[in-house]
């Protein structure tokens, strides 16, 4: 019995110093928490290293990881980021695509055109410079290629600045060879707002599975190409058949609204057709839906319950009912209130926010989930307010 209780006792101090002298884990290894935390940072602190002029009213802007940040966070073509931003005294973010190829990570690429009227374009077109430093989002949306639905035949349908999430699509199909069928519409207002024309040329020279047509609404004399609008005569003689065919569009609402219908009238199924998030329309009004009763210059009071100094703590702020509630939010300019933002389309739900009581307006197109209908959270981005309300951002 001594002789079996010396083994055990020699067996126990060998496994005990080989547990000494086991290398132990280095301080960067996390396993699976650390592939997430790559994957989807919190946060990214990105630099701007290089600005190019694309056009007239169009730059490129070069994003670099700073030393907090390290690497950037993989994505997949199409996606977007949003940019926070500081404008007199204004907190606020923009989302914008992502035109750099997902093969490399030593950068991201966006394209920014300038919004007429715009509050955060001509920002970055006038003010940006190289060096600046901006807070954004890991990348977003639900707006790329899947093999597994969207079949080999694709035809992509751009309007002015939605060319971007397409210029980095077409940067992967091309770098990578994929045996894919690519149709390109791209339509602009005249041959100067043709952005990323040369690389599109590049790529068109090289691939011969990856066509392009370009659509003028405003073309000169000396234009050669298709004029008007991207309708379905044009999309017909271009790509022949639609069958086997998967359809993505990019652009602002009118030129959504008249794409669809084109598309409807050659016989697309609505299941074989992606859009990139639509964003808020210029005028609510005329959205379907809006109470014709409401006029949209109605003021309205917005309670908001927050966190201060560890209390929660209360704040009244004005809004208009014809503006988002982020909006309203975002020009209080009180540090405390805080709330995280990246489509502003309703799309990411990072904004949902808790209402205890009032009424809001929401664009049909803005899908809420079940959960937060049925817990009375909304998505100020999206949500435009039509009474009094209360809202309460204690719990971010």
């Amino acid at each position: 019995m001594m002789l079996k209780d010396l083994k055990r006792f020699m067996r126990t101090q060998k496994l005990k110093k080989w547990r000494d002298v086991v290398q132990p884990n280095p301080f960067y290894f996390d396993g699976l928490e650390n592939l997430c935390d790559r994957i989807h940072p919190s946060v990214q602190w990105l630099k701007v290293s290089d600005i190019k002029e694309v056009s007239h009213d169009t730059k490129l802007y070069r994003l670099v990881p700073t030393r907090s940040t390290k690497v950037l966070a993989p994505f997949r073509a199409g996606q977007y980021i949003g940019l926070m931003v500081e404008i007199n005294g204004v907190r606020t973010s923009r989302a914008f695509s992502l035109v750099s190829s997902p093969n490399q990570l030593a950068y991201y690429e966006l394209g920014i055109k300038r919004k007429e009227g715009g509050f955060v374009s001509p920002y970055f077109l006038d003010n940006v410079k190289v060096g600046d430093v901006f807070e954004a989002t890991e990348p977003l949306g639900n707006f790329y290629y899947n093999r597994i639905f969207h079949g080999s035949n694709l035809v992509f349908i751009a309007g002015g600045s939605g060319i971007t999430p397409f210029i980095s699509i077409l940067r992967d199909i091309s770098e990578r060879v994929v045996p894919l069928n690519v149709w390109l519409f791209f339509g602009c207002l005249t041959e100067k707002d043709i952005l990323f024309r040369e690389e599109l040329e590049n790529i068109l020279a090289r691939r011969p599975n990856i066509k392009v047509n370009y659509i003028l609404s405003e073309a000169g004399d000396e234009w050669t190409g298709e004029c008007g609008f991207i309708s379905k005569d044009i999309i017909s003689k271009f790509i022949g058949s639609i069958d086997d065919k998967y359809f993505y569009i990019v652009g602002n609402r009118p030129m959504y609204r008249f794409v669809l219908d084109e598309l409807e009238a050659l016989g697309v199924p609505r299941h074989r057709i992606a859009h990139e998030a639509f964003g808020v329309p210029d005028d609510i009004t005329e959205v379907e839906g809006w109470p014709k009763e409401v006029d949209k210059s109605n003021k309205i009071q917005i309670t908001v319950d927050m966190r201060r100094s560890g209390r929660i703590d209360r704040e009244v702020i004005e809004a208009v009912s014809g503006e988002p509630i982020l909006n309203s939010l975002e020009r209080a300019k009180i540090k405390e209130i805080i709330i995280n933002t990246g489509c502003r389309s309703g799309e990411c739900a990072l904004c949902r926010t808790k209402l205890i009581s009032g009424k809001v307006f929401v664009p049909p197109e803005v899908v809420i989930r079940e959960a937060d209908i049925a817990n009375n959270f909304i998505h100020p981005c999206t949500s435009y307010p039509l009474s009094d309300m209360h809202l309460d951002l204690s719990l971010t």
